[in-house]
């Protein structure tokens, strides 16, 4: 996993968890974030709300990729850790979540 503008690294061991400066809601399968921070909304298809339900708890990304291994089929184990990267790298970016 990568870098995100800051020292702390976001890797497999990292803990990352839902920000406080946020609230979020389900809507059919999928979520919407609201930045209290920026004011910006954001919408999650239904494997983004599926990480975001597992963030509302302090996990690694390792248990999330896990995790989501579980619950979707014919993905590899390298493109969900990609996927997961990825999003939550994102989330960093925005300040949605927090890393530790």
């Amino acid at each position: 996993m990568k870098t995100v503008g800051t020292s702390r690294a976001l890797s497999l061991d990292s803990v990352v968890v839902a920000s406080s400066q946020q609230v979020s809601c389900d809507v059919a399968g999928e979520a919407v974030l609201l930045s209290m921070r920026d004011g910006e909304y954001y919408g999650l298809n239904e494997v983004a709300a599926s990480i975001w339900r597992l963030v509302q708890q302090p996990r690694t990304p390792l248990q999330i990729r896990n995790a989501l291994l579980e619950e979707y089929e014919g993905i590899s184990a390298s493109e969900c850790e990609h996927a997961v990267a990825a999003f939550l790298t994102e989330m960093f970016a925005l300040n949605l979540i927090d890393v530790f």
